[in-house]
């Protein structure tokens, strides 16, 4: 009889391994009370990269998540698209120390001159002198990837149950059998929380705690314009893409993915004002407006790291800020470590980020 696994979460994490587990035989309950996609990962920026890491095996770990992504949309059509990257946040010997530092980790980096940067972006309006140029890193449009492998993994035989919020995880003698939901229980010989900042109080009744760090983010979204940016900017003025329909993404904040900020700085308006003008200043050709903007908290345990691995007798956690980047790779170690236990391969690259660290 196949194992029955309840995936509490629909956003890039849970959409990603539900396909897995489905597609290998499990029998899959996702359950997400907004539905596909999730609020954190559809307010997502969306940059696959290793440019940015915390630490050695965090940067092998994010490498392992951009190489997970290209086997999976070799094997998916899904909209992903290696864009690649410009990075002028950092000039001077600050940014021949990035380069010299992701070149030692046989990283895809090169310095590229302003002549590149304005063939790869004709409208920016003054572009730097130098920049970096990273070639592999990927964008994912996330909200349609975890719909797209929700709808796969429904078709291969998953259920999925949107409206009604999980309320707790269900026990008996010390193993845990399914959840409880507003709809009412679900049995489960498995149960994966790729829940967030939602986490703590589904695992607090368990008697386990996983701390969080408060990380709101702010994503601004411009009214659609003419294509016109390729790559990924990383810029001192923010992170910027623009999406397949014209609008061009800039999260609020400045230093987006290492932002530690736990409240927003002003009001909606104050950022709207804020990000048009950092905006036009980039692209002063360019008519922008603001069309809208997405709050979510992002899910940010207390270090800084992911959080993936056995909490309890039949319940494993996933949870991190890098759900993008990683979201290919953590469905495939977590299909193998709740079907068939720990690999040597689970075992090495999640070894740091066990959840135990915080018991």
């Amino acid at each position: 009889m196949a194992q029955k696994v309840v995936v509490v979460g629909a956003g890039i994490l849970g959409a990603q391994a539900a396909y897995r587990m489905q597609s290998a035989g499990a029998d899959v309950t996702v359950i997400d009370k907004r539905g596909p996609g999730g609020v954190a990962t559809a307010a997502s920026f969306g940059w696959i990269n290793a440019s940015f890491y915390l630490d050695d095996h965090h940067f092998a770990l994010r490498r392992s998540g951009m190489a997970a992504w290209q086997r999976l949309i070799h094997e998916v059509d899904l909209p992903v698209q290696r864009c690649g990257a410009l990075s002028w946040e950092h000039q001077g010997p600050a940014l021949d120390a990035e380069c010299a530092s992701l070149s030692a980790k046989g990283y895809a980096v090169e310095v590229v001159g302003s002549g590149t940067i304005r063939s790869l972006v004709p409208s920016l309006g003054n572009p730097p002198d130098r920049a970096l140029w990273f070639a592999d890193e990927m964008a994912a449009e996330s909200e349609q990837v975890a719909a797209r492998l929700l709808q796969l993994a429904v078709s291969k035989g998953a259920r999925l149950l949107t409206g009604a919020a999980v309320t707790g995880v269900s026990q008996q003698a010390g193993t845990v059998t399914g959840v409880q939901t507003e709809a009412g229980a679900i049995a489960a010989d498995e149960v994966l929380l790729c829940t967030g900042t939602q986490s703590g109080p589904l695992l607090a009744p368990l008697g386990i705690e996983v701390p969080m760090a408060r990380r709101p983010a702010l994503m601004l979204r411009t009214r659609p314009v003419a294509q016109c940016l390729g790559p990924v900017l990383v810029t001192p003025a923010g992170e910027i893409r623009q999406l397949p329909d014209g609008s061009i993404l800039m999260p609020a904040a400045i230093g987006h993915q290492g932002a530690s900020d736990e409240t927003l700085t002003g009001t909606p308006e104050d950022a709207e004002r804020d990000g048009l003008a950092r905006l036009r200043a980039l692209f002063p050709d360019l008519t922008l407006e603001i069309a809208g903007m997405m709050l979510a908290q992002r899910p940010y345990p207390a270090d800084g790291l992911p959080v993936v691995g056995s909490v309890a007798k039949g319940v494993t956690l996933a949870v991190m800020h890098s759900g993008i980047t990683l979201g290919a790779l953590m469905g495939e170690l977590l299909c193998g470590e709740i079907l068939d236990g720990p690999s040597n391969v689970s075992s090495d690259l999640l070894a740091p980020y066990r959840p135990d660290r915080f018991q």
